[in-house]
């Protein structure tokens, strides 16, 4: 039996979309401008932690493109996501949960269609 399948330049478009939509905010962490320190600070997240997470944002995007290691970077991506979640859920406005929430959906769609291409674990006989 057949197992259902994203088609190739779907997973591309999906990578595409996830790279820009972890990237350009990634990046705006380093940029004093943007607030997001006052924001993580407004969160009870500490000044340091806008910079762990900008980093690993940027890393994430970009490992969506090596496929060696592209499940550990929507499993990472994943992660990060859970704790927007979060953060949104226990601070005002809780509306603003549907943009990680869309991106881990996203994320999900991504590593599911990716388990195709890995090894399938075989017992031995």
């Amino acid at each position: 039996m057949a197992r259902p399948s994203l088609h190739p330049a779907v997973r591309v478009t999906l990578r595409a979309l996830l790279t820009l939509g972890f990237l350009l905010p990634g990046v705006t962490k380093f940029l004093p401008q943007f607030g997001w320190v006052g924001r993580f600070a407004g969160w009870g997240y500490a000044a340091w932690f806008v910079t762990v997470i900008g980093s690993l944002e940027v890393l994430g995007a970009l490992a969506l493109w090596i496929p060696r290691v592209r499940q550990y970077a929507v499993a990472l991506l994943g992660v990060i996501m859970l704790g927007a979640i979060y953060t949104s859920l226990t601070h005002p406005p809780v509306a603003a949960v549907l943009r990680p929430a869309i991106f881990l959906a996203l994320l999900s769609v991504l590593g599911w269609s990716q388990r195709e291409s890995l090894p399938s674990a075989k017992t031995p006989s």
